[in-house]
């Protein structure tokens, strides 16, 4: 039985989530976007660096952690107890979302395309003017006449992930006979190679070599659930073999290294094969062998560095991981107020980004402290109720 608390991994977890909002407030000021979406007048490169930084690990890291606490999940429990839970805690928000928070959402985000398009600024969105902006972005390859889970995908790709549990667990009694040798294995640095080659191989059909956004239609898009579907996997398999968590801490330096040196290469080679227009296989074959190679580097470095500085008890721990989930319900709709009503002025992209940041995280917290934890949102969210203090107040207290 695993009893030990992640503390780190928690941390993680929550920090994953909580990147939701510096990814979908960079998305309103990029200067090249990778897709047809409206953005602001003030932009700036260095929202384009970010973007493209927190695609390279955020998801992939997050399935990764998903497979992990499943498995623990699944030790602690059994796996019908986990199916119960997870369809409680995962499948019904995702049901409540659709008709609460995307509506919101999608109300702010035509808001904001029509600001950019007309200069007009209305809560209430003209009609003929949207079928308009619609009927542009559809023609540009947006497909807004789907219907789309908007930031909610992940939640659906999970559900989908959780029906993997017998052949995960299947794999993991498969391994026993060569328990030893494996152990050996994810304890060596040159794994990170395997990793990241096995990625690469993934990453295939991806343009340019890399998932730059994700497929938030309904229905899910096969090439993404498999590449997600394989972190999520490997996750559920590490959580047997965990001692070899401890040298991804011990050789935190070696990840930060490589990700230093593999981040911009990563960047280089996908610029060079969508310059190419997937007519080069051998660019193409670049770019996805430096991404996979990237990616990896920096579930590494996270890993490592959560399991380094960050595993321990600690409020400032315990209120990220508890809050994270609500927050990232709930940043869309804030994020995409912020985005549309930053638009009629004329200042930094930089301003905009932190002034929409700072809205959100204030609002999405605000509202978790004293609105949800100790509601039946929490016990409906999370099972249980929370009686946390502000973080700085039960530091001060202790």
């Amino acid at each position: 039985m695993d009893d030990r608390r992640y503390y780190g991994l928690d941390a993680l977890r929550g920090a994953m989530m909580m990147l939701g909002i510096v990814l979908h407030a960079a998305m309103f000021y990029l200067v090249a976007p990778p897709m047809p979406v409206p953005v602001d007048h003030n932009t700036a490169y260095i929202f384009d660096v970010t973007f493209y930084f927190i695609h390279s690990f955020r998801m992939q890291a997050f399935f990764l952690l998903a497979g992990f606490f499943t498995g623990l999940l699944v030790t602690k429990r059994g796996a019908v107890a986990t199916y119960k839970d997870r369809a409680k805690r995962i499948l019904l928000p995702l049901l409540l979302g659709c008709v609460t928070v995307l509506p919101i959402a999608g109300l702010f985000m035509a808001d904001f395309a029509l600001s950019v398009r007309f200069g007009t600024h209305q809560f209430i969105p003209d009609i003929e003017a949207l079928k308009i902006v619609g009927r542009e972005l559809v023609t540009q390859g947006l497909p807004i006449d789907q219907p789309s889970l908007g930031h909610l995908w992940f939640l659906e790709y999970l559900c989908m992930f959780y029906l993997l549990i017998p052949l995960c667990r299947a794999l993991v009694n498969l391994s026993l006979p060569y328990e030893t040798s494996i152990k050996q294995v994810l304890a060596s640095p040159y794994t990170l190679l395997v990793f990241g080659l096995c990625s690469a191989a993934i990453l295939w059909p991806f343009h340019g070599g890399v998932l730059v956004l994700e497929n938030t239609a309904l229905l899910p898009h096969l090439p993404s659930l498999i590449y997600f579907g394989w972190f999520f996997v490997l996750g559920f398999i590490m959580h047997h073999y965990r001692d070899f968590l401890s040298t991804l801490a011990r050789n935190f330096i070696l990840w930060v290294v490589l990700s230093a040196l593999s981040f911009p290469l990563a960047r280089f080679a996908t610029s060079l094969d969508v310059d190419a227009q997937g007519n080069d296989a051998a660019l193409h074959f670049f770019a996805v062998i430096a991404n996979g190679l990237c990616t990896w580097s920096l579930i590494y470095l996270f890993l490592g560095g959560a399991l380094r500085y960050f595993d321990r008890e600690s409020v400032w721990i315990q209120y990220i991981s508890q809050s994270a989930y609500w927050v990232f319900l709930v940043h869309l709709p804030l994020v995409a107020f912020g985005g549309w009503w930053l638009v009629q002025f004329d200042m930094s992209a930089v301003a905009k980004f932190l002034i929409n940041c700072s809205f959100t995280t204030v609002v999405a917290m605000l509202t978790f402290h004293y609105c949800v934890q100790r509601t039946w949102i929490s016990d409906f969210l999370h099972g249980r109720k929370f009686d946390l203090q502000w973080p700085w107040q039960a530091r001060k207290a202790t």
